[in-house]
């Protein structure tokens, strides 16, 4: 058997040139659209045939993968994870003489710590936490954006209000934005311009930038801890993220594929993947502990305190929920820089979120192609896509 990684075009153009891969390698993020162009094909014999234990994989990846399937099928195998935490800067918070975070912390915690280092110190700026925007908190809530019986955005209960009150208390900080300029502030500022003290994010996302800080010869005395919780959800941190493989309906070497998919999730491939830059999917404790050993990049840093706490499970997702997601963004920038209340951005995002639905149902009754479509604009952001040949010997 040989693969064939396929770059320099996107899925949607081989598509369209009736060239559709056999395996495809992806996120979770992606897999609604991928469904709704019917490249997914149920693997439940797969997994029989070959006596595939699910058991062993983290328990979200296998729940999230079960939500799309309406008779049960199953449409793709883990296979990597991504895992949130938060970093913070020491230098920032010796400088303020304040503790340093913790792993397990809460985030009304994290906010009260926040307060404590955002200060202007000698003509610059230092900012307590960047909590970009409320969609990441929605998703690491578990919170749906849409009522999937009446197709209606839902804003305007208290779980949304709960994430926008750490939003308001935020915003209130002095320093914490700058008015009209900038309201979230991205990771580089944390990394390259060093003037964020707190800053949540992903593990795969900061294991690719680490490399280029120490290049730069601009490291600092950073270190990380666990993703913060929600008051009422302990324990539990960012949501399930994770990649993988699917093998499209139409292969003509499902047999080479399927080896594929039993290559990637075998001990051996997993255990040297997660020595370096990818997170295993599965959950055996033994595995974590070595996580990006080969790479050095955590050496000395509290990287196994980012598992103290669980990943969130997702609400099941639809075909609404990026757009309705940037309505929930808009509402935060108006929060930051008009000042506007908690109960009026929500409505307004609500009211927003209602319409483009109603849009939508509307091209969707009248063009075949309208979800299509919309599917199409995400699967250049795909992993990998490869074509096999397979031959018996």
């Amino acid at each position: 058997m040989t693969t064939k990684l396929v770059t320099g075009t996107t899925l949607d153009k081989l598509i369209a040139a009736g060239e559709v891969p056999d395996v495809i390698l992806t996120s979770n993020y992606y897999l609604y659209d991928l469904l709704q162009l019917g490249l997914g094909s149920d693997l439940n014999d797969f997994v029989k045939q070959e006596k595939i234990d699910l058991g062993k994989f983290e328990p979200e990846t296998i729940n999230v993968m079960k939500s799309f399937g309406t008779k049960g099928e199953l449409y793709g195998i883990p296979y990597a994870m991504n895992y949130g935490l938060m970093l913070y800067n020491k230098d920032i918070f010796n400088k303020f003489a304040v503790s340093f975070p913790k792993d397990g912390m809460t985030w009304n915690q994290v906010i009260e710590l926040a307060r404590k280092v955002t200060r202007l110190d000698q003509g610059t700026q230092y900012i307590g936490i960047d909590l970009q925007n409320p969609s990441i908190l929605v998703r690491a809530y578990g919170l749906g954006v849409v009522d999937d019986k009446q197709e209606k955005a839902v804003f305007t209960t208290d779980p949304f209000k709960k994430i926008f009150n750490l939003f308001e208390q935020n915003y209130s900080i002095p320093g914490s934005i700058e008015p009209k300029k900038k309201y979230t502030f991205g990771i580089d500022y944390f990394l390259k311009d060093q003037k964020i003290a707190m800053f949540p994010f992903w593990l795969a996302a900061t294991t690719a930038r680490l490399p280029q800080l120490n290049e730069s010869g601009k490291n600092f005395n950073w270190d990380v801890v666990s993703y913060p919780s929600f008051e009422d959800k302990p324990g539990v941190g960012r949501e399930v993220d994770f990649h993988l493989a699917m093998v499209t309906p139409g292969s003509k070497n499902k047999k080479a594929a399927y080896a594929v998919l039993k290559t990637l999730i075998s001990d051996e491939a997993q255990q040297a993947m997660n020595k370096g830059t990818r997170l295993t999917a599965l959950k055996d404790p033994a595995m974590k502990k070595d996580v990006a050993v080969d790479t050095k990049l955590y050496d000395g840093k509290n990287l196994q305190g980012i598992f103290t706490v669980k990943p969130a499970p997702l609400a099941k997702a639809t075909k609404y929920d990026v757009k309705l997601y940037s309505f929930l963004n808009e509402g935060a920038k108006n929060m930051a820089y008009d000042q506007k209340d908690i109960n009026t951005v929500l409505r307004e995002a609500e009211e927003n979120g209602n319409k483009y639905i109603q849009e939508m149902k509307w091209h969707s009754s009248h063009r075949t192609g309208a979800s299509v479509e919309r599917s199409f604009s995400f699967l250049g952001q795909l992993s990998f896509i490869c074509k096999l040949r397979y031959h018996e010997k």
